[in-house]
């Protein structure tokens, strides 16, 4: 099958020419697409034989990516980063993998995770932790900006995101939807030029973009089963910030049995979001079969 590498890029001409360099006999066509560069980015991509197009304004990767994915040929899509981050000899890994069916390729930052900031790092384990949580398939890094899909899954797979909480949505997305997601361990290498993450506030994008997947892609059998535990949730912050303040004003608790309660509530209230979250995997997967063999 053919395959379209789109590379998203903001202000990356020192990154840029080694990517293209690198990835140019890996695919059959390169798509650069510059989201409003203030420097040389896109006179630099100029003098390479890719399909170039370039935003007036800084518009977001996301809005970049789908510029891609809207000229490209290919009936594989691929997306890498333009910061020189991810090597191009995992591609025939990638291409592999779609032709034998699988619906969505993500390259797993396992080899030289030294590379990664801390921060970044630590919030990658967690959102990992929370995707794998949330879509009830094993995920270790749902952040990744190198992955692979046919062409056709796109739509399937986009989501409404602007910046770099896209990834983890479409990862959980996927998820949700029974789609059959593999990963390929592959190496990270330190960036070319100056990293445009703010862990913080992307942070908290991601957080909030993950409630919003999880809330927005479960069906309405498991809502009914998760609603009443964010009930008992509410109830068990309470009795335990109480049981808290009774302690540091007064050094006793008038009422020794809120913490119990407290642990006891959140503790349901956790079972019934598994609960929940399994029926909802489960039962999109039983409808992901079930389309696979009518057709």
């Amino acid at each position: 099958m053919k395959t379209s590498l789109i590379i998203p890029v903001y202000n990356e001409e020192k990154a840029l020419p080694l990517v293209i360099e690198e990835y140019s006999d890996q695919v059959d066509e390169i798509i650069v697409v510059d989201d409003g560069s203030t420097d040389r980015t896109f006179e630099v991509a100029k003098k390479y034989n890719t399909k170039l197009y370039k935003h007036e304004t800084n518009k977001g990767k996301v809005a970049a990516l789908r510029t891609g994915v809207e000229h490209a040929t290919g009936k594989i899509i691929i997306f890498t980063d333009g910061d020189y981050t991810y090597p191009a000899k995992y591609i025939p890994n990638f291409v592999e993998e779609i032709e034998k069916g699988t619906d969505l390729v993500l390259g797993s930052r396992l080899e030289n995770a030294e590379n990664i900031p801390f921060l970044n790092k630590m919030g990658n384990h967690i959102f990992s932790f929370l995707a794998t949580y949330i879509g009830c398939t094993n995920i270790t890094d749902s952040q990744t900006g190198y992955r692979a899909f046919k062409k056709e899954m796109f739509d399937k797979l986009n989501v409404d995101a602007r910046g770099l909480e896209f990834e983890t949505k479409m990862t959980v997305r996927a998820a949700k939807h029974g789609y059959k997601i593999v990963e390929i361990p592959i190496e990270y290498r330190e960036r070319v030029g100056k990293s445009k993450l703010r862990p913080i506030r992307d942070g908290i994008k991601m957080f909030f973009a993950l409630i919003s997947v999880a809330y927005s892609e479960t069906s309405l059998l498991a809502k009914m089963i998760i609603i009443p535990s964010l009930f008992f949730i509410l109830i068990g912050l309470i009795t335990g910030l109480i049981s808290i303040y009774e302690k540091i004003m007064f050094g006793i608790l008038s009422h020794a049995y809120y913490p119990i309660l407290t642990t006891f509530l959140i503790l349901i209230a956790i079972q019934l979001i598994s609960i929940g979250l399994i029926i909802d995997y489960l039962t999109k997967k039983l409808d992901r079969i079930e389309g696979r063999l009518l057709k």
